[in-house]
């Protein structure tokens, strides 16, 4: 009955707890969630605000930038080199001519030079007669000294390099491989505005020659190194070529310094030709672009717009510089101008957060505004929430809230859970006890009853008999005040009042008397009771009556759990500065489980046999309190089936 009315106690308990606790999580939950869309708003309207105004001052800078190069152009008659750009963002600025876009190698070709030179109508009539000797006749030295007539008629030294080089080939055909190099050395010195009619400068197949035969890689390096650091655009077929001296440098060179310059030359000029590739995408893809807001009207007074393209990207426009027909396309490098955006301290200040740009191919990022196309910006993750704490502390303090809430619910849950788990466990060990008492105390009570009565009646004439019916009414009434003296001396140790009076008294004699005590109920039952006690015992100070009882308790519990076994062992000895007391028996032992909880109040070990021995489950717990009350400390070594051993250590007073 206690039972049930306690477990409704708890489930009424659960049910004003915990159903509470859900409804206080489903709306703070709710509360949480709704903040959170809030606040993913906000930190939305925040990118886009930030894009709109990083885009404001984007446009404004590069705006700048093409005015600025722009303005460069005006009183120039051709387009400038890469490095006389006026902003290192620019990669390329190229004339539009109609819908097509002309790149600065291309205007220098229009703009004649060696191919007028070298098509003179003189000049190039004995180059052809020569050519026609050499290829269609087969007339090796028939050529070369054709070739060397031209070099004398030669008016322009673009010319006489030429007729040389051509010499050169000629002389390698005839067998006079020694006299070509000749030539071919003198070639590679020739500056780099020595081309042929394609722009090609002379003096780079001078160099192809010189390493296909393996010779002067130095000085073939030192033109190549030359040609790199020229201010001029180097065209594409140019390049090409480059890269193949270079490889030829790398792959055959004999001195490793050579080589390692040489790869040094490769990384730039395999970035030139990166760059070459996308300036000629470009120019392959320029009608198709648009690169104003209103296309159909092609005022320059139009909004300008900046339209990303490649992958590097590069970020292009149109530019009108005053006083000329043909307008410019200007070509920025956008990871560049993000740079100098950074690096400006007043851009810095007011926009203190990481970012990048990124092309329309991904979903993510914001706008930059109507001036930018195929351009968008990925903020850094965190950064714009780094910037809106306040926008999240009021979901952090709810939750933090729920959880100081809950955690306060779910203590005080627990602890009167556990008081109420601990007061129905004692009120269970406390039915047991009453039970257990109950059945102690009638035990020897029935038996002094029955043989006082016998003697009473005079039922008995045997003067033997009759002793043996007195001492059994000793040894019941010595159990019966040994069990009221357990039962008394725990009230008092509950209460607190159990008051010990230690005074010098003799080990030696409290274990004699407590074997006589035993004596009788131990011969009753068949026990042997083994003493050995060392000799040579002083005094010690200790309450001698409460000493002796809890010698009493183990040797009755040794009794109650001997099984089989009829030997019980009692031992008194001298270890290091303590007195030793040890009942040993030889019974069903001990649960190594068990061994921490047989000194509770009112625990019994839960096995068959236990059930059906008597018991209150307060002898070991006395025994416990007397030896701590006395500064010792009692041990237990047993293992199931092979018996126990407990030992009493009761310090001794110095000598």
């Amino acid at each position: 009955m206690h039972s049930r009315g306690h477990r409704k106690q708890i489930l009424l308990f659960l049910i004003a707890v915990v159903l509470p606790s859900i409804i206080l999580v489903v709306f703070t939950l709710r509360m949480i969630s709704q903040e959170r869309e809030l606040s993913q708003k906000r930190i939305t309207d925040e990118r886009r605000r930030l894009s709109n105004e990083i885009g404001q001052h984007l446009l404004v800078r590069l705006e700048k930038i093409k005015l600025q190069e722009a303005g460069s152009v005006v009183n120039q008659t051709r387009l400038p080199a890469a490095s006389d750009y006026v902003n290192p963002e620019v990669v390329l600025i190229g004339l539009v001519d109609r819908d097509r876009l002309v790149l600065p190698w291309e205007e220098e070709q229009k703009r004649g030079g060696p191919f007028e030179l070298l098509s003179s109508s003189d000049f190039a009539q004995r180059i052809q007669r020569a050519e026609t000797e050499e290829f269609a006749e087969k007339n090796f030295l028939r050529a070369a000294e054709l070739y060397r007539q031209a070099i004398k008629t030669a008016q322009e030294p673009v010319q006489q390099a030429y007729a040389r080089l051509l010499l050169a080939r000629s002389l390698v055909k005839s067998g006079r491989k020694k006299e070509a190099l000749a030539y071919y050395n003198a070639l590679l010195s020739q500056p780099s505005g020595i081309t042929d009619e394609y722009g090609m400068p002379l003096s780079l197949y001078a160099a192809g020659r010189l390493l296909d035969e393996g010779l002067n890689h130095g000085e073939v390096l030192k033109r190549i190194q030359t040609e790199l650091q020229d201010n001029r655009w180097l065209q594409p077929s140019e390049s090409y070529m480059l890269n193949d001296l270079i490889e030829k440098l790398i792959k055959n060179a004999p001195d490793e310094s050579i080589q390692n310059s040489a790869r040094e030359s490769q990384r730039w000029i395999k970035e030139h030709i990166q760059k070459l590739e996308q300036c000629l995408a470009l120019q392959e893809d320029f009608p198709s672009l648009v690169l104003l807001i209103n296309p159909k009207n092609q005022n320059k007074g139009d909004e300008p717009v900046w339209l990303s393209y490649g992958e590097e990207p590069w970020l292009v426009s149109l530019a009108f510089p005053p006083a000329r027909i043909q307008s410019l396309l200007v070509v920025v490098h956008a990871q560049d101008i993000l740079s100098s955006l950074k690096s400006d301290s007043v851009f810095s200040q007011n926009f203190p957060l990481g970012f990048q740009f990124i092309t329309d191919e991904s979903s993510e990022g914001e706008s930059l505004g109507q001036n930018f196309r195929g351009l968008r910006i990925a903020f850094e993750t965190g950064e714009i929430e780094a910037l809106s704490k306040d926008w999240r502390f009021q979901p952090v303090f709810y939750l933090l809230a729920l959880l100081l809430v809950l955690s306060v619910t779910l203590f005080g849950a627990y602890l009167l859970l556990r008081d109420v788990r601990r007061e129905v466990r004692m009120a269970e060990m406390r039915s047991q006890f009453v039970s257990s008492v109950s059945h102690e105390l009638k035990t020897p009570l029935t038996a002094i009853r029955m043989f006082a009565e016998t003697l009473r009646l005079g039922r008995s004439k045997n003067l033997q008999a009759q002793e043996e019916y007195l001492d059994t009414i000793v040894s019941e009434s010595q159990r019966l005040t040994r069990l009221l003296n357990n039962v008394l001396d725990f009230s008092k140790i509950e209460e607190g009042k159990r008051i010990y009076r230690p005074e010098p008294a003799s080990l030696t004699e409290i274990i004699q008397t407590a074997a006589r005590a035993m004596e009788y109920p131990l011969s009753q039952q068949g026990f042997k009771l083994h003493v050995q006690v060392e000799k040579g015992f002083a005094d010690a100070r200790v309450d001698r009556d409460a000493i002796e009882q809890a010698v009493l308790n183990l040797l009755h519990n040794a009794m109650k759990y001997s099984g089989l076994s009829r030997d019980i062992d009692l031992r008194l000895q001298k270890k290091d500065s303590h007195a030793l007391i040890q009942v040993i028996d030889r019974g069903v032992g001990i649960d190594p489980k068990e061994k921490e909880r047989i000194f509770e109040k009112f625990y019994r070990v839960s096995s068959e046999e236990n059930k059906r021995l008597p018991g209150t489950g307060l002898g070991l717990t006395l025994v416990s309190h007397i030896v701590k009350a006395h500064g010792g400390r009692i041990e237990v070594e047993s293992e199931p089936g092979q018996g126990s051993t407990f030992s009493i250590y009761l310090p001794l007073e110095k000598e």
